[in-house]
């Protein structure tokens, strides 16, 4: 049994996770040294040594945390800046169980120097792993693999989920093209009748119940999936249960072609590739996002005061009615809340006309076409619509929070019964002003219904400063030109 364990971690990754338990229980001994009488009374108090069990154990638990963000894959020590924020969130982690762990024990005498003691073993922790990793142990990985070895080095290892036509044309390329370093070493396909195959010298090793003891076994860096005809709900799935591996996960197939066609992605010979995985920047989250969402708001509404008084004088002189057009719409995890327009169409008007003409986008799955010569909508309304300015009082959705500047529009009520399963999806991040499918959809019959809820999913899923500045900055021309405003 040991020696298996032995054979399946591999001497190097042995010796690296022996070198980070012996960082963390340094860590912990000075960090109770410098904060308790002496290590001595934790070997006669009992309460001391409680203190030390904690430590103990969570020092132990690095192996598997750090195992969980693939710290122990070898090609992750060319990468200094990813290895160190890996180390720190990591560590972070840890840190928090050691904390909840002295917490449940609640004593006062284990609560004692609490804080300092944690501060000093995550510092000196954090310091410690960074200098044997990045420093050392990486100088010696690259050295072991010193000249014609480093190509081996710099090869991701990778598998293809689809046996078919396409899955055959992508191993032909990865052979024909060795350069893109990537080694496909297997694929898996669920028609069990191709397991023991080979498509082009690679053998086929079995479906995708399987995968996540081949992903385990084979060491993979990378999938790819390389299947034709599948349906979206399924290939969905598929690509979540993929991302529960931690791989890079590719998707090679004409179902995100929108986004290929219109986002700048990798390209492979002929197939165009693009990488589903998440990959939200650890400098971009959730809560960072939040202050640039008050920031931006805020600044906006202050300098937009002038043209939303004109909007106002302008409204109330073209017709009878309130300045503001509030309804329920949805919104993040399919909750509700009051969405904020200038109204645009005279009081009392019905949404029966609106709510077909959705439907039947909805259903058919055409591109979206607003309701030519729509008798509802006042003189001043379509000029509003035209160039989007009926949305900006949506910045105070943005101020209160329960919109972002960036993300999927949300929906109404009515047209949220309609989605399928899998468009309901799209809504697992706040919805925002403006996304990719108003930009990219200049001309709306230029993306489909499913093909905008893709494109929803795609930014959910890749959400970062640089991509939002780019949808903000590329919203712009879109409303000056009066073209697919929502």
């Amino acid at each position: 049994m040991f020696e298996d364990f032995i054979k399946k971690w591999g001497p190097k990754k042995l010796i690296l996770a022996i070198s980070d338990i012996f960082c963390t229980y340094v860590s912990f001994i000075l960090a109770l040294y410098f904060t308790s009488p002496g290590i001595n009374a934790y070997l006669e108090e009992p309460f001391y040594l409680e203190k030390l069990v904690i430590f103990i154990a969570g020092g132990t638990l690095i192996i598997p945390i750090f195992r969980y963000h693939q710290l122990y894959k070898h090609k992750y020590f060319l990468r200094r800046g990813e290895q160190a924020l890996l180390i720190l969130k990591g560590l972070l982690i840890n840190s928090i169980i050691i904390i909840i762990a002295i917490f449940l024990v609640k004593t006062q005498e284990t609560l004692h120097d609490s804080r300092a003691q944690v501060i000093i073993y995550f510092s000196v922790s954090f310091f410690l792993l960074i200098t044997t990793r990045v420093l050392i142990f990486r100088h010696l990985l690259r050295a072991s693999y010193a000249g014609g070895n480093i190509k081996e080095f710099l090869t991701r290892r990778a598998i293809a989920i689809g046996a078919g036509n396409l899955g055959a044309f992508f191993a032909e390329i990865l052979t024909v093209k060795p350069h893109y370093h990537i080694e496909l070493v297997a694929f898996l396909d669920d028609n069990p009748d191709k397991t023991g195959n080979k498509i082009n010298r690679i053998p086929v090793v079995g479906t995708t119940r399987e995968l996540d003891d081949i992903i385990e076994e084979q060491e993979i860096d990378e999938i790819f999936i390389t299947i034709q005809s599948i349906e979206n709900k399924k290939l969905l799935d598929l690509i979540e249960k993929c991302k529960l591996t931690n791989c890079q996960v590719n998707l090679v197939s004409n179902h995100f072609d929108i986004v290929t066609a219109k986002l700048d992605e990798g390209e492979y010979h002929d197939l165009k590739v693009i990488s589903v995985s998440p990959k939200m920047s650890p400098l971009y989250s959730e809560k960072f996002k939040r202050v640039f969402d008050i920031t931006a708001s805020g600044f906006l509404m202050l300098i937009l005061t002038p043209l939303w008084l004109a909007i106002t004088a302008g409204i109330k002189l073209s017709s009878k009615g309130p300045i503001f057009f509030k309804t329920d719409v949805i919104g993040k995890n399919g909750k509700s809340f009051k969405w904020y327009k200038f109204r645009t169409m005279y009081t009392g008007s019905g949404h029966s006309l609106h709510q077909e003409h959705l439907e039947k986008l909805i259903t058919s799955n055409r591109g979206y076409k607003k309701l030519e010569n729509d008798p509802r909508i006042t003189s001043i309304g379509k000029l509003l619509r035209k160039f989007s300015i009926d949305e900006l009082p949506q910045l105070i959705n943005v101020f209160k929070g329960e919109m972002s500047l960036v993300g999927p529009r949300p929906c109404l009520p009515y047209e949220y019964e309609h989605f399928k399963d899998w468009h309901k999806l799209k809504y697992k991040v706040i919805p925002g002003m403006t996304g990719l499918a108003q930009i990219i959809a200049r001309n709306r019959d230029d993306v489909t219904f499913s093909d905008s809820v893709l494109l929803d999913l795609y930014y959910a899923d890749n959400q970062s400063l640089w991509l939002d500045l780019k949808i903000l900055f590329r919203t712009i021309p879109v409303m000056v030109l009066g073209k697919g405003g929502a």
